[in-house]
């Protein structure tokens, strides 16, 4: 180790100081470069990655147009939604209550068939139908 310490004392400080002057300089010329460099690097990662997205959403929608030419798919679509049927077929529409509605209609039911008949007779009789 004392030859360590020996070639420190030997340098000239001028020379160290100018080298590390230089040095400075060379970090500072390179710094901008470099942090404009990476910045620019992740905004192309970044529309790289937002272009892909893009690329994705088009294939899905040409999918759909390709799909949406399809006379088998429109005949569909149209059954379905709009309740279209072919000349000569006859359309059936299956409605069912709602589930509160159902309930309630079952529990009314419970209730009648827990009654005596005669009391269901007599409400029968005395109460008028409902609806029309």
């Amino acid at each position: 180790m004392p030859k360590v310490f020996e070639r420190i004392a030997s340098v000239n400080a001028r020379r160290a100081l100018v080298l590390l002057g230089v040095l400075a300089l060379l970090a500072l010329t390179l710094a901008v470069p470099t942090r404009t460099y990476l910045s620019q690097r992740a905004e192309f990662d970044r529309l790289q990655e937002a272009n892909a997205e893009l690329e994705r959403e088009v294939d899905y929608y040409q999918k759909r147009v390709t799909e949406q030419n399809d006379p088998a798919w429109i005949e569909n679509q149209a059954r379905a939604r709009l309740q279209f049927v072919m000349p000569g077929e006859k359309q059936v529409v299956l409605r069912f209550p709602e589930k509160a509605k159902q309930q309630e209609r079952e529990k009314a039911a419970r209730e009648y068939a827990a009654n005596p008949w005669y009391s269901n007779l007599w409400d029968a009789v005395s109460t008028p139908p409902e609806g029309k």
